[in-house]
């Protein structure tokens, strides 16, 4: 069989691109490197921009309250060690806290699995090889390919790579955590542009459960001393000095800083590979959604 789109990665972008895709009659299959309940290194924050996108196209927002989203009242800002604090819950803005895996699944199901659109896991698209009127990968034929993965330096086709990092790539590195915390649940964001354009973040994710992780722009050596003066600072100060880790440090390369080898139609680049993500302001998963809409809108 010959599909009219393989999609590479079955996060965000990649299961609003497969589901718009199937709802404009596209026959579409959907890869994904990792297994199925796989928790990657992110934020977990759904942000009111990410809900309205999703409202938009009629997303049950529901099923991620089902699956235990916690519903934020606040967000903090930090711009250079100023601080700013939004009360969103204030004037009926919605934003949730919700593992990333928990939010992928309920991403999968309404977007892929309720829709019949073929999705394997454990599919590693390293090599991709051009056929004719189209391109195969993992065995399975498409006419086009849609990269929604987030690390894709590695991604080749016909032996060459199709995206070459940049040397300027974000680098980033999170944990989970269990803390009491008082006051009503929150997002925190905290840009400094003299530390090497890093952006941290304390995002409340479940019962007890943060998640807190930092970017970092350049020097990329001091990522670890960066990440532990945040822990000091920002996450001693709104969670306590008695939090206990849930999931130790863990960290990647951000897809942003690649550079499209490829650019021919026929291969479409959504998400980190497509440059859109913006690590400063916890936007991520509402620009990969957009994204997929801004491409799947454009077509007939």
């Amino acid at each position: 069989m010959m599909y009219d789109y393989i999609i590479v990665g079955a996060g965000p972008a990649g299961c609003v691109c497969a589901g718009e895709l199937k709802r404009k009659n596209y026959s579409v299959c959907v890869l994904e490197k990792q297994p199925e309940h796989y928790r990657k290194v992110c934020g977990d924050g759904i942000s009111y921009v990410c809900v309205q996108a999703l409202r938009s196209i009629d997303f049950p927002i529901e099923s991620l309250m089902d699956a235990g989203a916690v519903k934020i009242q606040r967000y903090i800002h930090y711009v250079n060690g100023k601080m700013y604090e939004d009360r969103i819950g204030d004037y009926g803005k919605e934003a949730y806290g919700l593992a990333r895996d928990k939010t992928d699944a309920a991403f999968r199901q309404y977007f892929i699995k309720d829709r019949d659109i073929p999705l394997y896991y454990n599919r590693n698209a390293g090599e991709i090889r051009s056929v004719d009127q189209g391109y195969e990968v993992c065995g399975i034929k498409a006419k086009r390919l849609v990269l929604a993965a987030g690390a894709l330096a590695k991604i080749k086709l016909d032996g060459k790579a199709l995206l070459r990092p940049d040397a300027g790539s974000p680098v980033g590195i999170s944990a989970i955590l269990q803390a009491d915390a008082a006051g009503s649940p929150f997002f925190l964001f905290d840009y400094r542009a003299e530390y090497e354009g890093t952006y941290g973040w304390i995002f409340r994710v479940g019962e007890r459960e943060y998640n807190v992780g930092l970017w970092l722009k350049r020097e990329k050596n001091l990522l670890a001393a960066r990440f532990q003066q945040f822990l000091e600072t920002r996450v001693e100060e709104y969670l306590g000095f008695d939090y206990q880790w849930k999931r130790k440090p863990r960290g990647a390369i951000m897809g942003i800083g690649n550079r499209r080898v490829h650019t021919d139609d026929s291969i479409v680049y959504l998400g980190d590979a497509s440059n859109t993500s913006n690590p400063e302001d916890g936007e991520g998963i509402s620009l990969a959604v957009k994204d997929a809409l801004d491409f799947t809108g454009g077509l007939k």
